[in-house]
């Protein structure tokens, strides 16, 4: 059975899955937004933009989640909180992974590396201890990252089989 892992902004997921055969970063940009008149900007330079939303959204992506678990042995997906009440609307059995509060200066770091724009950053910034009150709510699972820790040091560690290409 795959697992599901919602993962906070930089804790790893989109390495993970250019690294992993049996993993999948469902990035939910294709998912959420019409990027057609921006697609000269890479990803991470579009995150943050106003963009146009897709009329089949969430649906759609819900539906990718659960493709993708017939095919992944570990699905990365997005961990916004109206995104996360769509998996528990969906009965989806989910871990959610994001790092302590004293770690996220490492990730102002990590955003600036990989070319996301000010405003990205501080908004995932100002929007973590809103994320927090949510998640700490939730009766599931809970991977905590420490320090400059990321998502497949802890699996790793913890004896998850994951296979290069």
């Amino acid at each position: 059975m795959a697992v599901i892992i919602a993962g906070f902004s930089g804790i790893g997921k989109t390495s993970l899955g250019k690294k992993y055969k049996n993993v999948i970063d469902l990035d939910s940009a294709e998912y959420a937004y019409d990027d057609s008149d921006i697609l000269y900007l890479n990803l991470e330079q579009r995150k943050g933009m106003e963009r146009k939303q897709r009329k089949e959204w969430p649906e759609n992506y819900i539906k990718a989640i659960k493709d993708a678990t017939k095919i992944y042995e570990y699905v990365l997906v997005w961990d916004r909180i109206d995104i996360v009440e769509e998996y528990l609307k969906n009965k989806l059995d989910f871990i959610l992974c994001y790092p302590s509060k004293d770690s996220l200066k490492i990730y102002k770091e990590r955003y600036k590396k990989r070319g996301n724009s000010d405003f990205y950053i501080d908004k995932k910034i100002k929007e973590y201890d809103e994320k927090m009150k949510f998640f700490n709510k939730l009766n599931i699972k809970k991977i905590v990252l420490e320090g400059n820790d990321t998502l497949e040091k802890y699996l790793i560690r913890n004896g998850h089989k994951l296979i290069e290409k």
